[in-house]
């Protein structure tokens, strides 16, 4: 069965995502990681988790959030990650995508939160966007604070940028970009090892051909996995099964007793 191993549960277009969990059995799902992106989503995501027993939940703050984080954002990201069904730290990072980003306060709480997962011994659930080359400096210094791993959420690099951090023992997670008729993710997905590569939603956002520009749900993950047994020559549930595995290797906490 499939995994989501990045999905926005918490979003108002799902009004509490009842209808995406009650079928993920039909759907064909049996995991889904419900992501946190500020203090409030995070916590929603641990609620939705703790409620539900195939949902996880990822705890942080993204980069386009920490401007806007309270003193006591990490005491509160640290207790959530207390909970059994937390399974990462994210998603967190830089996005350099906009002209007015605060790119010293994404440092900060970039590098706070790298520590953190540093102390609560939990991988982390990387978002980068238009700023690899930073991002790659910082990850370089606080290696050391990731001795649970790493997820490149939604990969949109280059091929060397991805295999720079397979060396590093990072997962790559694709969304359905790559099913977009522009998308170069092929070559990339063609060089990676298969035990590296994850799928993910990513949703309400980048729903999948043929459904680009509605809802995305957990359910289309399944595109992705055709897309990468079209690009590897593999058969899909094949793909399934190797990316289900990977996800269970990259987040130890899912494999929790239902």
């Amino acid at each position: 069965m499939l995994i989501d191993t990045h999905a926005h549960l918490t979003d108002p277009v799902y009004h509490g995502a009842r209808e995406i969990i009650d079928n993920m059995e039909t759907d064909g799902i049996e995991r889904i990681v419900c992501v946190g992106y500020n203090e409030f989503s995070s916590a929603y995501a641990v609620k939705i988790a703790e409620e539900n027993a195939k949902v996880y939940a990822a705890v942080g703050v993204h980069p386009s959030d920490a401007p806007k984080v309270g003193q006591g954002y990490l005491g509160m990201l640290r207790e959530l990650t207390q909970s059994d069904k937390c399974v990462a730290l994210g998603e967190i990072g830089l996005d350099y995508h906009y002209d007015d980003t605060d790119k010293r306060a994404q440092h900060r709480v970039l590098t706070e939160q790298l520590e953190l997962a540093r102390q609560v011994k939990l991988p982390a659930m990387f978002h980068v966007r238009d700023a690899y080359g930073d991002f790659y400096e910082i990850v370089r210094r606080y290696r050391d604070c990731l001795p649970a791993g790493a997820i490149m959420h939604c990969f949109s690099g280059s091929r060397e940028t991805a295999l720079q951090y397979v060396d590093m023992g990072f997962y790559i997670s694709f969304s359905g970009s790559i099913t977009f008729k522009n998308s170069r993710a092929g070559e990339i997905i063609a060089a990676l090892p298969m035990d590296r590569i994850l799928i993910e939603t990513d949703c309400p956002y980048l729903a999948p051909m043929p459904h680009r520009g509605e809802t995305n749900y957990p359910r289309y993950v399944r595109y992705q996995a055709e897309k990468i047994a079209e690009v590897r020559g593999m058969g899909v549930e094949e793909v399934i099964e190797i990316t289900r595995q990977n996800a269970y290797r990259a987040l130890p906490k899912l494999d929790g007793v239902l």
